[in-house]
């Protein structure tokens, strides 16, 4: 899949942005439902299997519930599933072009694990239903007078669907969880930079410590927003859709709300865990902020559903299903900030192939660039707050520009995103520059540098790592 990578093109960085926005849309479609379809299939696989040992119908009829809720329609796998999987591996493409990353590879893997899980969990739920009217239509035959060979041919036609029923159930779950893996696997690799180039192969995977977070993180997801759909869409939306006898529905009500507390109380120290475990790139004040929400919203549905719990009014399960959906998006969107925060520099570097490209295409065509040179840019947006060895509203170029002697392309990025570093200066802001001007004030002042004080400044710069 890494193919894919050498066939982007770079982009500007409003479109990156445009590129971000689309991942945090898509991360909010595509992981609950991933969520959701893993959790009712390996639930209504267990259920089923013990139902039909212990010949226990309501676990069987749980079983034939549960798998309805991610496949009720033909069109739920393909627009929240199959789709945004998709999408995700070209944005991924387009974002992590000309580096080692593996993100792209784990993402299109992971979506053509999906595709075929998909198809075959559907063919699961089809057969089922075909399995409930085989067994009462042949037990009917079976009362009919003459009615036992056609109630002996019905018989074997219902062993060959249980056969296929099995079968597609296994194997949709083990390739679903195959996709499960390789997604919580790229969403690690793409928020850490450190991951690009070391974690190169699946058993490099292995060895992450971020990546079992990640996924463990994920599987809480999954099992709280399972345990809220069932309590929603069973007990709540226009009435309930369970169907059955008092002992059914307290049963079904009962995994439900236990999958939904442990889902929920479960997340935030899966939450606090990843944030310990991603890197400094990928931090932000937005990202803690987003995450404090999710985590105080994770524990306002933990409430709801112990007011349900206890007094029983279906709006409290209205309420945790909704505040559940609200903090799911804020736990999606702070993981979309840490792959911004962590692209940063992919970013700048993106947008400097993009102005370089678009400049020699104009060149080419003869249209004329007007660009300002590195003293002219200096002169009007960086004599203001620096100078070369005093210090001023910034810090004297001498003691910061050594470090970047031999890396301009770190001093570019700096100049088109920069951050803060040193506390005892104000945070630098955007100048607006584009990449071919940003290239040319960093090439100016490096030249400038060295001709005025290199030896000095070199020692200086090595030994100061300060806010430019």
């Amino acid at each position: 899949m890494d193919f894919l990578k050498q066939l982007a093109l770079p982009q500007s960085f409003e479109h990156v942005q445009l590129l971000l926005f689309m991942l945090n849309l898509l991360y909010v479609l595509f992981l609950p439902y991933l969520g959701l379809l893993l959790i009712s299939s390996l639930l209504s696989l267990i259920f089923e299997r013990k139902g039909r040992r212990k010949g226990n119908l309501q676990e069987e009829q749980f079983a034939r519930d549960i798998i309805d809720l991610p496949l009720y329609r033909k069109s739920l796998p393909a627009v929240l599933g199959l789709i945004p999987a998709l999408s995700l591996v070209f944005v991924y493409a387009q974002l992590f072009q000309n580096t080692p990353s593996i993100s792209v590879g784990l993402m299109g893997y992971a979506f053509l694990a999906l595709l075929v899980a998909a198809v075959l969990l559907y063919s699961y739920r089809y057969t089922f239903s075909i399995g409930a009217f085989f067994n009462s239509y042949g037990n009917y035959l079976r009362t009919q007078k003459g009615g036992g060979d056609d109630a002996a041919a019905l018989d074997a036609y219902g062993k060959r669907n249980l056969l296929t029923h099995d079968r597609s159930g296994r194997w949709g779950l083990l390739l679903l969880i195959v996709a499960v893996f390789l997604t919580s696997g790229a969403i690690t690799v793409s928020a850490n930079p450190h991951y690009w180039g070391s974690v190169d192969s699946l058993f490099a995977l292995l060895g992450a410590p971020a990546f079992y977070a990640r996924l463990l993180q994920f599987l809480s997801v999954a099992t709280g927003i399972t345990g809220l759909c069932v309590l929603f869409f069973f007990f709540t939306w226009e009435g309930g859709t369970a169907k059955g006898d008092e002992d059914y529905l307290q049963f079904a009500r009962k995994q439900g709300l236990m999958l939904s507390v442990i889902g929920v109380l479960l997340q935030p120290l899966f939450l606090l865990l990843n944030i310990i475990l991603l890197p400094e790139e990928a931090l932000s004040g937005g990202l803690f902020a987003l995450a404090g929400s999710a985590v105080l919203l994770f524990f306002l549905t933990a409430h709801f559903l112990y007011a349900y719990s206890r007094i029983g009014r279906p709006g409290f399960v209205a309420y945790a299903f909704y505040t559940l959906g609200v903090s799911l998006v804020l736990l999606f969107t702070a993981d979309q900030v840490a792959v911004g925060n962590a692209t940063r520099e992919q970013t700048a570097r993106l947008a400097y192939e993009y102005q370089v490209a678009r400049e020699d295409l104009q060149a080419r065509l003869g249209i004329a660039v007007a660009a300002a040179s590195g003293k002219e840019i200096y002169d009007a947006k960086c004599s203001a707050c620096h100078l070369l060895d005093q210090r001023k509203v910034g810090p004297p170029y001498r003691s910061v520009l050594g470090k970047y002697r031999a890396n301009k392309a770190q001093l570019v990025s700096f100049v088109l995103n920069p951050v803060k570093v040193d506390p005892a200066y104000p945070p630098m802001p955007n100048q607006g520059l584009k990449p071919a001007e940003a290239d040319s004030i960093a090439t100016y002042l490096l030249s400038t540098f060295d001709a005025e004080a290199p030896a000095k400044a070199g020692t200086s710069g090595e030994n100061n790592d300060v806010n430019e």
